[in-house]
């Protein structure tokens, strides 16, 4: 029995679609929106970490990279993690080699004006298998 061209052609666009709606699910979506105090104009800015950042590497805030850490308005405050599953990790300095200062769940609430960052790394949570 041979099928019409036209269930063939149904069938096979059903298949790919199918197909890449897993590989968009499988891949890790991640994000962190936060504000930031202009300097020049002393506004307090929303901004979001950009598109998909890196996993486990160390990313300064482009915002405030360009300011003296320590200096007045020099940190970005309030994140809220937008990852799918990732946890980020929020630093103080610039490089991501002190201690956490805050490890912010997937999906959290955003944090209070009073928690402020430098920098932020995106892991996996450990596994619980």
């Amino acid at each position: 029995m041979r099928l019409p061209p036209s269930l063939l052609v149904l069938a096979s666009a059903l298949a790919l679609t199918l197909s890449s709606a897993a590989s968009a699910h499988a891949q890790e979506r991640l994000g962190l929106n936060f504000k930031y105090t202009d300097t020049s104009t002393r506004d307090k800015v929303s901004a979001h970490l950009g598109e998909q950042p890196p996993m486990n590497e160390c990313i300064l805030v482009q915002q405030v990279a360009d300011l003296e850490n320590g200096a007045p308005d020099s940190d970005a405050y309030a994140p809220e993690n937008t990852s799918t599953r990732a946890n980020a990790q929020i630093f103080a300095d610039d490089e991501c080699e002190t201690t956490p200062k805050r490890v912010l769940k997937p999906g959290g609430p955003q944090e209070p004006d009073s928690v402020t960052f430098r920098s932020v790394k995106f892991v996996l949570p450990p596994s619980t298998a």
